[in-house]
């Protein structure tokens, strides 16, 4: 039952970026809902805000920078009917029991106030690993950021954090990096890559590294980081020959490895991912939990902003379609799911009679996978139990990009529901 002293919403949306406010435009063109966004920063827009250009091209049909995106979003979103709070943190949620709304206990400048809503939609986004995640050995000096950090200094403060930077990790978001650094007028003195092959686009990090002038260590991990009150360099170790040396730099940005923003399913019955970290989700973006739904990269870690929004937009329509039937399910979904170095599959739970042939699949590949480390000439497999249910072969498989499962080649009729799916990668011959 809900509590008196709590304030009722019909849909409460957790997080202020792409997902959350598109999810709320599209859950405002009904109405009938009394629909509240909580996001913990003082402006909506989420990470785009300190961000450089290619914006809105899937879900706004025009290209933003990343500020400039972020301010559409938010001048959309308060036009309409949502409540929205900022500056204001969820610290928890306790889902209801069937028939029964659920709790957020937030807490904003006005202090501590509960919300029990029917539906809630998660879309907390996620964040960069920290020097301490990943186990980088060496002192704590001053002059370690994190691209966010970076892009914070740089684009929203306006200051150069140093002179000499060195780039670990090659992901997507490297890039970015790269052209924060530069719009600061910081030398780059190399990207280092732990694995063979770069974990993004070759061409234009080949571009930027020719353009700008730095080296890029492919095979090469970060032994140490020098220095006391500042950085003064780093050692790094080459795996071909185990050949140690040390680079000169007063600046160390530790890039990618994204994790999903997902605390708030700590200690609640939401089933969690292991290999996303993440919540587990159904076709329909559903959570475990009846009635409460994650869109966005709290599904998965970092992805592409305008494929965010769109997942928060069919989230809405799927809360819409479950407001209006009230809960009609269809039938129980098939388990699926990856074994390394597939990183994940996302939804987890496919429900056969779902499924439909995709025109557009690669504008907006769902269901999708991801993979931990760029692949060559991968073979990709399916199995339930002992029965290979579908097989495909790609060129390359780049890492940190989704790719488009075709969930609908797969034989369901052969499926084990109890054993459900599994996807194994297996090297093609070369």
């Amino acid at each position: 039952m809900a509590n008196e002293s709590s304030v009722p919403v019909d849909v409460a949306i957790v997080g202020g970026g792409p997902a959350g406010i598109s999810a709320g435009l599209e859950l405002s063109k009904l109405s009938t809902l009394n629909v509240a966004l909580f996001e913990r920063d003082e402006e909506l827009g989420g990470i785009p805000r300190s961000c450089h250009i290619f914006f809105g091209m899937r879900d706004r049909k025009r290209m933003y920078t990343g500020p400039a995106y972020a301010r559409e979003l938010e001048g959309v979103i308060r036009k309409t009917s949502v409540q929205i709070h900022t500056g204001t943190t969820v610290l928890n949620i306790v889902p209801g029991g069937p028939g029964e709304a659920h709790r957020l206990d937030v807490l904003s400048p006005k202090g501590l106030k509960s919300y029990e809503s029917r539906f809630i939609l998660l879309a907390t986004g996620c964040f960069e690993s920290s020097r301490q995640a990943r186990r980088i050995p060496g002192t704590r000096p001053a002059g370690i950021f994190t691209t966010g950090t970076l892009q914070q200094l740089v684009n929203l403060r306006h200051l150069r954090p140093g002179k000499r930077a060195l780039i670990f990790g090659s992901e997507h978001v490297a890039l970015s990096s790269i052209l924060t650094l530069r719009r600061a007028g910081v030398s780059i003195i190399g990207m280092v890559e732990e694995y063979p092959e770069l974990q993004t686009y070759t061409y234009p990090a080949d571009a930027m590294r020719r353009f700008f002038g730095f080296p890029i260590y492919k095979e090469t991990s970060l032994r140490t980081i020098l220095g006391n009150e500042r950085v003064e360099g780093v050692e790094l170790v080459s795996r071909k020959g185990e050949k140690v040396f040390r680079l000169d730099c007063d600046m160390v940005i530790i890039t990618g490895k994204f994790r999903p923003e997902s605390s708030l399913i700590d200690n609640t019955p939401i089933e969690f991912d292991s290999s996303t970290s993440g919540p587990t989700v159904s076709m329909d973006l559903m959570v475990s939990v009846p009635n409460i739904y994650a869109a966005g990269n709290v599904l998965r870690g970092a992805d592409m902003h305008d494929l965010c929004a769109l997942e928060g937009k069919i989230a809405a329509r799927n809360i819409i379609r479950n407001w209006k039937c009230n809960g009609a399910g269809v039938g129980q979904p098939i388990f699926i799911r990856a074994e390394r170095p597939i990183r994940y599959i996302v939804p987890q739970r496919i429900s056969p009679s779902k499924i439909r042939k995709r025109l557009f699949y690669k504008l907006f590949p769902w269901p999708a996978i991801q993979v931990e480390r760029t692949l060559k000439n991968p073979a990709i497999e399916a199995w339930s139990g002992n029965k290979k249910i579908w097989g495909g072969s790609f060129r390359r498989l780049i890492a940190n990009n989704r790719y488009p499962l075709p969930v609908e080649k797969f034989d369901w009729r052969r499926v084990d529901s109890e054993q459900g799916v599994t996807l194994r990668i297996k090297p093609a011959k070369p």
